[in-house]
């Protein structure tokens, strides 16, 4: 536990104040005068018997429809709402149980019958809170009841998460969550079909189908996904992937390759020893091997060097029984081994974590990420139509008014960190129209390119934008024309003052205040919350679809944007909207035009599997603007440049899984035994839950030089 920011609990229930379910109020009135009225009111509350929203979930892992190694995992689901698994009330031996819990199957297991799904209705389910029929899966246990947990089991596989770390403050995800685990470990090369369930008797003489507090053979699916695990030792040469490693450059040679086994792929390399790259692969692969080997052979050496804490068996084995003397000794001792680690000059060179094929885990999809500068992929003979597309410009077909067509270039507001244009400055030079008045129409911002002798529709397009959102959104265009009309009655007095011998009339100064709708909705934009996708980025087949683009934003595209929004009503002076708009303390908190801000765009099922992932640029999280664009999109933005982006999980945020070993003889299931769990094939005392045990998530680090990653 940290401070308070930074506080992780893991809470065992969250029994909601009112159980699900239908309730009837009747509320009547009786005195002397009438005979007595009442009125009936019905009300339901939320508890899922049929089946559970997408929109209740936020994560679940494995990740749906993935193929990866997850071999020693224990597969779960992770609600947004921390009560969820409590709704219904289900109790043993006196305490309260999650009525829901998660069942894991074989695909092998389906095919020999050991369990079936059958379909029926919410019309034959009991207490049914369903107006219209809906359709609802049923699994049947043949054989095999180790499929489904024990009740004395199910506490201690649903729990709640509460979580306030400062770094992921800014993601809008709930601060308590609820949880539930499979008691089934996975396997490697093994396809899974993962259930949300809970328990059911079925009359099958008249074929309802009501919840039960007991073990039956048969479960009610609330929620469904499915995923594959693949090999623990997998390995692949992948050019894309490994183009990270300090020493790609001497085997980039080297072609991509199937996915092998660990000798599979030292044979295979071995064929082609006749190419230098393989070559110098090779000699990595045997270092790397040799490395982790004399690594391995130091630890096994430590841990026997330890001494058992146990005070019963301490003193019967040793002679002694002070547990604190032993609890020190072995703190030198773990002391003394850290510290000839870090001064140990042996180098990793890791090449065997670069070839591993992880797949869809968290690791895998980190390392096929595209980190690159914020432009399109296109490659024209034309050299000047290169150098626009590396500043992330489009080319657009534009129809001249006087007749004719051409090309036009767009740009969005995000922009290759070599962009660089003053629009104010442009504004102020422009003859054509005089530069104390904000521009009243798109024609002022389009700009003609002496070199390539075509427009740029950029600032164009963004005040057009602009236009069409406020027109689009009445309520606040009405605010905005009040405040317009407010401020011009209010010049047109301050003018008559200064120039007429009438009475003076008060004037009202609290008009400069732009009005807190208005100034909410121009505070959302600017953080590009329910911003029009399309705006923002190139055409989506010029873009890649698990990718990490750094940019910087264009100060100028978000002046001509809120130009647009502003431009409608009274004419505004530049003094005055800089003066009451850009001024603004909650818009300049956002949006500061005299300086410069940087982010990175973030396009990945991470986003969408790992909702908890941080990213620091330059080991700083503290962000102006975190927005969740789309369910696999998310937009940082910081006022300071960067060169180095890491992503990782805190391991309060990482999967429930276990060492998993091919020649062990691990127990698939967790299970209770002498009032502790077995897991793996290894006793867990009791208190030492088995979603205690995480593995050590990755940490991806990239570096940018000279805007290369």
């Amino acid at each position: 536990m940290g401070n308070e920011i930074n506080e992780t609990g893991i809470g065992l229930s969250h029994i909601p104040t009112v159980q699900a379910g239908k309730y009837t109020v009747n509320a009547f009135l009786e005195n002397g005068l009438n005979a007595g009225i009442s009125q009936k009111t019905e009300f339901y509350v939320a508890g899922y018997d049929n089946l559970i929203p997408q929109n209740e979930v936020l994560a679940m892992y494995p990740i749906n429809k993935g193929k990866g190694n997850y071999a020693g995992v224990f597969p779960h689901i992770q609600f947004r709402r921390s009560t969820l698994p409590w709704e219904y009330r289900c109790t043993f031996n006196g305490e309260m149980l999650p009525y829901l819990f998660l069942v894991l199957v074989k695909e092998e297991e389906f095919q020999q019958g050991k369990v079936r799904i059958e379909e029926s209705s919410t019309d034959y389910l009991a207490d049914s809170l369903e107006s219209e029929r809906k359709i609802i899966t049923l699994l049947n246990f043949e054989d095999g009841p180790e499929m489904t947990p024990p009740l004395n089991l199910m506490t201690s596989l649903a729990h709640v998460r509460v979580q306030k770390h400062q770094e992921i403050s800014a993601l809008n995800l709930p601060e308590e969550t609820g949880i539930l685990i499979s008691h089934r470990m996975v396997k490697p090369d093994t396809k899974y079909r993962a259930f949300v369930c809970y328990y059911v008797e079925i009359n099958h003489l008249s074929g309802m189908i009501s919840r039960t507090e007991a073990k039956t053979s048969s479960c009610l699916v609330l929620n469904e996904w499915s995923f594959e695990s693949i090999g623990t030792e997998l390995y692949q040469i992948d050019t894309k992937k490994i183009k990270n490693h300090p020493d790609f450059k001497d085997f980039a040679g080297a072609e991509d390759s199937e996915i092998l086994d660990y000798e599979g792929l030292k044979a295979m390399i071995e064929s082609h020893k006749e190419n230098p790259s393989y070559r110098e692969l090779l000699r990595l692969i045997e270092e790397n091997e040799k490395f982790l080997n004399e690594k391995k052979a130091e630890f096994d050496k430590f841990k026997l060097k330890l001494k058992d804490e146990n005070p019963i068996r301490s003193s019967v084995e040793e002679g002694r029984g002070n547990p604190a003397a032993i609890k020190k000794e072995n703190n030198d001792i773990t002391h003394t081994f850290q510290e000839k680690q870090e001064k140990s000059e042996e180098k990793n060179n890791h090449i065997l974590e670069y070839l591993e094929y992880n797949g869809k885990t968290l690791k895998g999809l980190l390392h096929e990420l595209e980190i690159q500068a914020f432009k399109t992929n296109l490659v024209t003979e034309n050299e000047a139509a290169n150098r626009l597309f590396n500043l992330a410009k489009v080319p657009l077909e534009h129809q001249l008014k006087g007749g004719g067509k051409m090309v036009s270039w767009y740009q969005g507001p995000l922009v290759n960190r070599k962009y660089s244009f003053d629009l104010e400055a442009f504004i102020k030079n422009d003859t054509a129209s005089p530069g104390n008045y904000l521009p009243d129409h798109a024609d002022r911002l389009i700009l003609f390119n002496e070199d390539t002798k075509m427009y740029d529709m950029t600032y164009a397009a963004a005040w057009q934008l602009g236009r069409l959102m406020i027109m689009n959104d009445n309520k606040v265009l009405q605010a905005l024309k009040k405040w317009k009309y407010d401020l011009s009655l209010n010049e047109l007095i301050e003018e008559q003052n200064h120039t007429t011998h009438l009475m003076k009339l008060p004037t009202d100064d609290s008009v400069y205040e732009i009005p807190a709708i208005l100034c909410n909705y121009v505070a959302g934009f600017l953080k590009f919350e329910n911003f029009p996708l399309y705006y923002l980025f190139p055409h989506a087949d010029l873009s890649t679809g698990e990718s990490c683009k750094y940019f910087k934003i264009n100060n100028s595209w978000l002046l001509a944007f809120l130009f647009g929004i502003f431009s409608t009503g009274p004419k505004l002076k530049a003094g005055v909207f800089k003066n009451c708009v850009l001024g603004n303390a909650v818009i300049r908190e956002i949006f500061n035009y005299e300086t410069e801000q940087y982010g990175i765009i973030l396009q990945s099922q991470i986003i969408k599997n790992w909702p908890h992932l941080i990213v620091e640029l330059n080991g700083n999280f503290n962000f102006k603007v975190v927005t969740s664009i789309t369910g696999s999109l998310r937009l940082y933005i910081t006022d300071e440049n960067f060169d180095e982006i890491q992503m990782y999980l805190k391991n309060e945020n990482a999967h429930f899984a276990v060492e998993y070993s091919k020649t062990s003889d691990a127990g698939e299931f967790i299970s209770k035994k002498d009032g502790g769990y077995m897991i793996n094939g290894q006793e867990i005392p009791e208190g030492k839950l088995p979603f205690e045990l995480l593995y050590k998530q990755p940490y991806v680090d990239f570096k940018i030089t000279n805007g290369i990653a």
